[in-house]
């Protein structure tokens, strides 16, 4: 082969990987929301359990357009793994939406968007974050039950300062 042949068959061949590579980004473009959410409060808040919040959310398509009302719904996961609950949203104008959110306990929270029936997961989540302590029972480990009493043993009655 001269080195002609060599300098085209080379050309040849990165012009067919740059053809995959190019078809497989416009692949993963389009398996992506063509719709943002952005928060418009503070994401980074703690919430309390038992007090509702009415959280604003602005979404919009990638060409800037609001997304319509009736194209978009909200849902609640409390924890991974568990099953949504349908919110109520309130449009309060082109393409901004007013969600009631009632933490009924502490932990990790997701706001979940879905657009025109898409699945939950092609827009990514609003994480929320509920401060409190859990209600019921809670058991200590033996050792640090030991520790305590323990402890307990020696004040001999005596108040705690």
């Amino acid at each position: 082969m001269t080195g002609r042949a060599q300098a085209l068959a080379f050309a040849a061949a990165l012009a067919l990987v740059l053809a995959a590579v190019s078809s497989a980004a416009s692949a993963g473009e389009a398996n992506r929301s063509s719709v943002s959410l952005v928060p418009l409060f503070n994401a980074n808040q703690r919430f309390k359990p038992k007090k509702t919040y009415k959280l604003r959310l602005r979404a919009r398509e990638r060409s800037g357009a609001p997304v319509a009302g009736d194209e978009i719904s909200f849902s609640l996961r409390h924890g991974p793994g568990k099953a949504s609950t349908p919110l109520a949203a309130r449009k309060v104008k082109d393409g901004v939406f007013e969600v009631p959110f009632k933490p009924m306990g502490p932990g990790q929270y997701a706001l979940v968007a879905s657009v025109r029936g898409q699945p939950e997961a092609s827009i990514p989540p609003v994480r929320l974050g509920v401060i409190g302590y859990a209600d019921g029972i809670v058991e200590v480990p033996v050792k640090e039950d030991a520790e305590v009493m323990r402890h307990r043993g020696n004040s001999k009655g005596k108040s705690a300062r």
